[in-house]
């Protein structure tokens, strides 16, 4: 879960018509108005809210993303060329 330090003010700003922000900043912004919770039970909310949001096409990837598609993408296609 979010071991990065949190801060409750992040930027929000819009990527294909939706508004997004940081995971960490939605995790400080809720742990500060519900002080009473642990951090990572508020992180547990944050990412099953996420799951059942997101279960459409992601708005966002990490470039990591990219980078492991070709990998797999360029093993499929040298396949296909020596198959």
């Amino acid at each position: 879960m979010c071991s990065l330090p949190v801060t409750p003010s992040e930027e929000r700003f819009a990527i294909e018509g939706q508004v997004v922000t940081s995971f960490s900043g939605v995790v400080a912004r809720l742990a500060a108005a519900h002080p009473s919770l642990a951090v990572v039970d508020v992180e547990r909310v944050v990412l099953r809210e996420w799951d059942a949001f997101s279960g459409s096409r992601p708005i966002v990837v990490p470039i990591g993303v990219e980078e492991g598609a070709t990998e797999m993408l360029e093993i499929e296609a040298s396949a296909e060329v020596d198959g």
